[in-house]
C-alpha cells in the first residue's frame, strides 16, 4: 500500500507560497485524499473508459453491473474472460467493449505494469497508460491524483480546474494547458493538493 503523502506539509508550504489558495485552504479543511489499494488500480481506470462522454449516476449503474458479471474488484482476467456480449448487456458500447478488452489484455500481456507504478515517476505511468485506447490524459491524470495520490498533478483538462484557476488569476477566458502549467508553477510540488482544494470551493 502506497503511504499517505502528508498533505499537512503541503497546506503549509501553499500558505506560504501560494497565498491566494489560502480561503480555499481554510474553507476545505484538512486533505482526506488517501491512496487506493492497488488490486483496485485496474477497477478504477475501466470506470474512467466507461464513464467517459456519460453522467456519473449512469456510468455508475453500468459499473455496478459490471461488477456482478465480473466480480469485484474487477481483474483484468475476468474482463479478458468475459465475452463481448456480457459486456454490452451492462450498457457499455462496442467501441468501449473492444478498449476494456484492450486494457485487460495490455495489463496480462505486461504492456502495462500496474504492479510496478509505486516507483514508477508521473510521466513513466502517463505515458504507459495513454497509450491503452480509451484512456486519455485526462482520466490518467484523475487516477495519478485520486487514486495514487501524486503530490504534483495539475488536471489541465478537468473543467472545474480549469473554471478556478480562471477566476484567482482574473483571465478572460479558460486556461490551456500550457498558461495552467506557467500559472501553478510556484504551487509545485503540492498542486495536487492545491487542486483538491480547488474542488472542494462550493
Amino acid at each position: 500500500m502506497l503511504q499517505t503523502p502528508d498533505w499537512v506539509i503541503g497546506s503549509e508550504y501553499l500558505r506560504a507560497n501560494a497565498p491566494e489558495l489560502i480561503p480555499f485552504i481554510e474553507s476545505a479543511g484538512a486533505c482526506t485524499l488517501k491512496p487506493e489499494a492497488p488490486e483496485k488500480y485496474f477497477g478504477t481506470l475501466v470506470t474512467g473508459i466507461i464513464s467517459q462522454q456519460l453522467p456519473p449516476e449512469v456510468s455508475f449503474e453500468m459499473v455496478k453491473k459490471l461488477e456482478r458479471i465480473v466480480g469485484s474488484p474487477i481483474t483484468p482476467a475476468a474482463v479478458a474472460a468475459a465475452t463481448d456480449e456480457a459486456l454490452a448487456a451492462c450498457g457499455i458500447t462496442q467501441q468501449k467493449v473492444v478498449y476494456l478488452k484492450g486494457f485487460a489484455e495490455a495489463v496480462l500481456n505486461g504492456t502495462v505494469t500496474m504492479d510496478k507504478f509505486a516507483e514508477m515517476t508521473d510521466s513513466e505511468i502517463t505515458k504507459q497508460l495513454t497509450q491503452i485506447k480509451g484512456l486519455g490524459q485526462w482520466t490518467v491524470e484523475m487516477f495519478l491524483l485520486l487514486a495514487l495520490c501524486r503530490t504534483d498533478v495539475a488536471p489541465a483538462a478537468d473543467f472545474i480546474f480549469q473554471k478556478r484557476v480562471k477566476e484567482i488569476f482574473n483571465l478572460s477566458a479558460l486556461p490551456k494547458r500550457k498558461q495552467i502549467l506557467e500559472l501553478t508553477e510556484h504551487w509545485r510540488p503540492w498542486r495536487s493538493l492545491a487542486v483538491w482544494y480547488l474542488w472542494q470551493q462550493k
